[in-house]
């Protein structure tokens, strides 16, 4: 595939998991495809069956925008800097950045690895008074060493 086939390929893919298509997004992959995230490694359609399916009940309203060098294609990669909206479904609105790198074989993604930004999730979902205090004290502590 072309580096724009790849795009287009990309951007068809992003526009079945903004709509939450179980099955469509799953046609993207190849029977072994693999999926690293923070919540695991998932291997094989079942197993993404399973996570996709996870997913959307979990985070049912997203979508994404490009940030920084957005889609870059080389050779049969891809990656993709974003940011991930939505709203939890106790209405509390949330944005992470973050980082996907696909592998392409044979016109279907044989891996794709994504990399978000774990703060920025914490900070957004804590809800209670402790909660807060407790991620807000790790953020705090984190960026100290920073400086």
């Amino acid at each position: 595939m072309s580096e724009r086939e790849l795009e287009s390929f990309l951007r068809d893919f992003g526009k079945a998991w903004v709509e939450r298509d179980v099955e469509k997004m799953l046609s993207f992959f190849a029977e072994d495809g693999v999926f690293v995230s923070r919540d695991g490694t998932f291997k094989g359609k079942e197993e993404l069956r399973r996570f996709w399916t996870w997913d959307v009940k979990v985070n049912p309203n997203v979508k994404y925008r490009d940030a920084g060098v957005g889609i870059v294609v080389k050779g049969n990669k891809i990656f993709h800097e974003l940011i991930v909206e939505g709203v939890t479904p106790d209405g509390r609105k949330f944005e992470i950045p973050g980082m996907d790198v696909y592998e392409i074989s044979d016109g279907k993604i044989q891996q794709k690895r994504s990399f978000y930004d774990g703060l920025s999730i914490a900070k957004q979902c804590a809800k209670g008074w402790l909660e807060k205090t407790i991620i807000n004290a790790v953020v705090n502590r984190m960026e100290k060493g920073l400086h």
